[in-house]
């Protein structure tokens, strides 16, 4: 029996319905794996529910097995008697522009942005406003290449952060404005379902098509089409060592950069004071980094015993299985308890709790989800050999979490959440006592911090895996922030801005010091005035964080706690 919006006698939240936009490859995979999960279309047997799906791509190679998923999902709900429009999943295949059509949609950018921005003047004193952040960068291709029927991606292929968020641009602005089309038809569903919505919008970090055009469709999307009505959750896919080295490079350090100074009010008052609300933090549900180098770590030994098999091959078969477990993982839990649970999940890092219970954690603003793989079929351990040899096994892999959780030595947080899943005769007490222990050195001491376990049966007897969530975490936190840091440093400083997206409209390279305010983030564009972003160079790199994010919420409730009347 569905329950009622809010049922007051048992406290159990209305089911909210999960939504989706899914950019690149990363986000069409995440699309991939909820179509798979079944929990969509239990959900769409309620008739106040709806599923709604965007995947935008350039080039349409990494949509077609989503394309096909989706041909199965209608045929599921077909068998099940539930109408087909309770779901609405579309896609969107973006061409690469020639360079002079590309060119002539930059141009017109003043014109398109002065759409959003009718108070602000577009034009310096005697200069331009505006300078086009293109260069003569080789145009790359949408044809994929195969080994076989496997996909082996090329460095060819690769769109960067710069290019990708001007095909967006021209998409959204210029023409009939296509991609702003899709997105209104995206807010118009959600505004049809009849209970809560949650929005996902999923991208790879590393890559540059999602984490290039994420930056501004984020705002249209939750700001603009969906008026910050709908929890906008962002879904970054962290690049692990097993990805190519340009979807794990120096990009990514932009790339976390720009979501920090959204993520962080004080960074990104600094910007909105400026240039307005339009470019306020658009994640209002929350940010989750999903890590993904312990299921690496875990699968890639899986598919190197084989032999005969070319190592390039042997290798994409790796990276393929842990991606779409990694997907699968994450959209179980997503799906979980008809929405409620990641609602719930993220109520602690205050982001789906009421205004009243928000603290923000400033720059501590992103929440790890890590999904750690501690058994696979056919590694170490294989079926009809003594369960104590399987427990050791995950034992030894327990304990590799803190190498691989992707979060630095010395972090503390004072909530985390661990949600094991595994066959019933495989789990037990002293697995899940060593699974307290390693965690607990995230916690903050004594009472300060606490851990949250739950044990799920898992339908596979040989898989075993955590679900690890840890709010209150900093970019710097990120061990892949460093890396990329390093990486970055080491590009010319002329090659720069292809690394980039957020802001480039607006004149300037967020992750460069500016040459005209000291001591400040944000260079210039050549030909570009430049604007004082007042986000301090030390301020980005995250030289005077709080420890942790107690120490934080502390700082800014000192006023208030001193006004609290005590009781006898």
């Amino acid at each position: 029996m569905a329950l009622s919006m809010y049922h007051s006698a048992s406290g159990k939240q209305a089911p909210h319905c999960i939504n989706v936009v899914g950019l690149g490859k990363a986000g069409a995979q995440l699309i991939d794996a909820l179509l798979r999960t079944g929990e969509i279309e239990d959900m769409l047997d309620d008739p106040r529910a709806r599923f709604t799906a965007l995947a935008i791509d350039i080039g349409e190679g990494d949509m077609r097995q989503m394309r096909q998923y989706a041909d199965s999902f209608y045929a599921r709900l077909d068998d099940r008697g539930i109408p087909r429009d309770r779901a609405q999943i579309r896609t969107v295949a973006l061409d690469i522009p020639d360079a002079a059509d590309l060119e002539q949609s930059m141009a017109r950018f003043p014109e398109f942005l002065g759409r959003e921005f009718p108070r602000f003047s577009w034009k310096g004193q005697g200069e331009s406003g505006f300078a086009s952040w293109l260069d003569a960068t080789t145009t790359p291709t949408t044809e994929k290449n195969y080994v076989g029927q496997l996909e082996v991606p090329s460095s060819d292929e690769h769109v960067s952060r710069s290019l990708a968020k001007a095909i967006y641009g021209r998409a959204y602005y210029d023409g009939e404005r296509p991609l702003h089309s899709e997105l209104e038809a995206f807010a118009d569903s959600i505004d049809q379902t009849g209970l809560p919505c949650l929005v996902l919008v999923a991208f790879g970090v590393g890559g540059g098509t999602g984490s290039g055009m994420v930056v501004d469709l984020a705002r249209h999307l939750s700001t603009g089409a969906l008026g910050r009505r709908v929890p906008v959750i962002g879904v970054g896919f962290m690049p692990c060592s097993g990805d190519p080295e340009y979807q794990r490079g120096a990009s990514v350090y932009a790339t976390l950069n720009e979501i920090d100074c959204m993520l962080d009010e004080t960074k990104n008052e600094k910007i909105t004071s400026v240039w307005g609300d339009m470019y306020k933090n658009p994640f209002t549900g929350g940010f989750l980094a999903v890590t993904q180098e312990q299921s690496w770590e875990r699968l890639y030994r899986y598919t190197t015993i084989k032999k005969g098999v070319l190592p390039e091959i042997r290798h994409q078969q790796a990276l393929h299985v842990t991606n779409k477990f990694v997907d699968d993982s994450f959209a179980r839990y997503v799906v979980h308890d008809y929405g409620r649970e990641i609602f719930r999940v993220l109520r602690p890092a205050g982001f789906t709790g009421a205004p009243h219970e928000r603290v923000s954690f400033g720059p501590r603003n992103f929440t790890v989800f890590n999904v750690a793989k501690l058994m696979h079929p056919g590694v170490e351990v294989l079926p009809g050999e003594p369960i104590s040899k399987w427990r050791s096994a995950i034992s030894d892999w327990i304990g590799y979490v803190p190498q691989w959780m992707g979060i630095r030595e010395g972090f503390a947080t004072e909530y985390v959440e661990a949600h094991t899943f595994a066959a019933r005769t495989k789990w037990n007490a002293t697995l899940q006592a060593k699974l307290e222990s390693t965690l607990s050195q995230y916690l903050l001491p004594g009472e300060d911090g606490s851990l949250r376990t739950t044990e799920g049966e898992f339908f596979d007897e040989l898989t075993v895996y955590s679900n690890i969530i840890v709010p209150g975490v900093a970019k710097a936190d990120l061990t892949a922030f460093a890396e990329a840091k390093k990486l970055y440093d080491a590009v010319p400083a002329s090659e720069r801005i292809v690394l980039s997206s957020w802001l480039l409209e607006l004149g300037i390279v967020l992750s460069e010091p500016s040459d005209q305010f000291e001591a400040t983030m944000g260079k210039a564009i050549a030909g570009s005035p430049g604007w004082n972003t007042r986000i301090g160079v030390d301020e980005m790199a995250g030289a005077a964080l709080p420890a942790t994010a107690v120490e934080y919420t502390n700082e800014v409730m000192a006023a208030s706690v001193a006004t609290v009347v005590p009781t006898p």
